[in-house]
């Protein structure tokens, strides 16, 4: 019965986990909102103005693939529309029925004549946050790394209650001598370790050998969490090697205005950042579990040895 509520648990978390990992869209785009350019032009001080599509209709351009029209706007005696977009384009800045364009990640700006240089380097320097969707193809290891970490966590805390284990009844019974009982059923390790005293009569050998697979299934799946808290950092540090990799060989595209740059950066940083976060908060988990173990294996020795001592001793009903 044990066993099989394992299996049945190990199952489900494993379908828990193919399903959260092909719910990760492989084509999003991190996105600087358009509300942000707005708000930075204000805090620049420049009034901006919404304008209807009526009183600019040779702003609107109704055939960029993948671009929705975000809004007309007016800063001063400059005009531009702002297209947004939420899947990864790569867009050319070149002219467009004869207006100037200027693109960043998801957004694009067009106009009749050339931008200001102020407003053209503030939509420029915009940056989007970093995402998930930042550390690219090292999202699905870390994220394999989170699941199991949280995963191996719960079900350890849960199999390792004082009432699988080593309830307050058989504690009791020990240190008032009231023990053991044919009563008792097999619902913790200390139970069944009575329980086959009990009914199979084994050699103190033999009973110390069940007490280890007892305390040995308590240490399951604790080396997971081993290499979690190994693994994780090791492949936030591939995720930043690969990063500036990627910064250092896309040095020549900077002039022709591709933003590998951020992405490169983002990816090491990202990676990083996720391989300490999911490392550390195991690590204390680990140790903390490691804690309980200690202590339930002492009191399965301590139960064992009370038994052999009865059984030595012919008290009760051995």
């Amino acid at each position: 019965m044990h066993s099989s509520n394992s299996k049945v648990f190990v199952f489900f978390g494993l379908f828990c986990f193919v399903f959260v990992t092909s719910c990760i869209p492989e084509n999003q785009v991190s996105r600087i909102v358009p509300e942000h350019f707005l708000e930075a032009l204000e805090h620049k001080g420049y009034t901006v103005t919404s304008l209807p599509k009526e009183s600019a209709d040779e702003l609107v351009v109704s055939d960029i693939p993948a671009y929705e029209l975000a809004g007309l706007f007016e800063v001063g005696e400059f005009k531009f529309s702002l297209y947004d977009t939420i899947k990864k384009v790569d867009f050319k800045n070149e002219e467009i029925s004869g207006l100037h364009t200027l693109s960043n990640i998801n957004l694009l700006l067009l106009s009749e004549t050339v931008p200001p240089r102020d407003l053209n380097d503030l939509f420029l320097s915009l940056k989007s946050p970093l995402t998930i969707h930042d550390a690219g193809v090292f999202i699905y290891p870390l994220g394999a790394c989170l699941f199991f970490s949280v995963f191996v966590l719960t079900e350890r805390l849960l199999s390792l209650r004082r009432s699988k284990t080593f309830p307050r009844k058989v504690e009791k019974a020990l240190k008032t001598g009231d023990f053991p009982h044919k009563k008792w059923k097999q619902n913790s390790a200390s139970e069944r370790i009575v329980w086959v005293a009990l009914n199979e009569n084994p050699s103190p050998e033999s009973l110390k050998a069940y007490t280890d697979l007892e305390i040995s299934s308590m240490e399951k799946g604790l080396f997971i969490l081993e290499i979690v808290i190994s693994g994780a950092p090791l492949i936030g540090l591939l995720g930043t090697v690969t990063g500036l990799v990627q910064v250092f060989s896309s040095i020549p595209d900077l002039a022709q205005g591709k933003d590998v740059l951020a992405e490169g950066i983002g990816l090491a940083l990202l990676t990083t950042i996720l391989g300490l976060a999911i490392a550390i908060p195991t690590l204390i988990g680990h140790a903390y579990l490691g804690r309980v173990v200690d202590k339930r294996v002492t009191s399965l020795q301590w139960v064992s040895s009370r038994i052999n001592d009865a059984r030595s001793r012919k008290i009760g009903s051995f």
